[in-house]
């Protein structure tokens, strides 16, 4: 299991984009479970196979990226 907490967050724009298809292409090779925490929207729907939605602790929402986004 991959556990990344935020970690695109101090990082400029062009950096995030070069590092989002990184992740995606190591996660596409090795198959690892990986929990991706971020506020970032467009990080979430990017990367995820599945997304949890969460507000003050309490899960809201759990489905694909089209099913959470529609």
């Amino acid at each position: 299991v991959l556990l990344l907490d935020e970690p695109f967050g101090a990082l400029d724009a062009q950096v995030r984009r070069e590092l989002r298809r990184w992740l995606r292409d190591i996660h596409d090779a090795t198959g690892y479970t990986t929990v991706f925490v971020t506020h970032d929207q467009e990080e979430a729907l990017e990367l995820a196979d599945r997304v949890v939605v969460m507000s003050q602790g309490s899960i809201e929402q759990v489905g694909t990226a089209d099913e959470i986004y529609d």
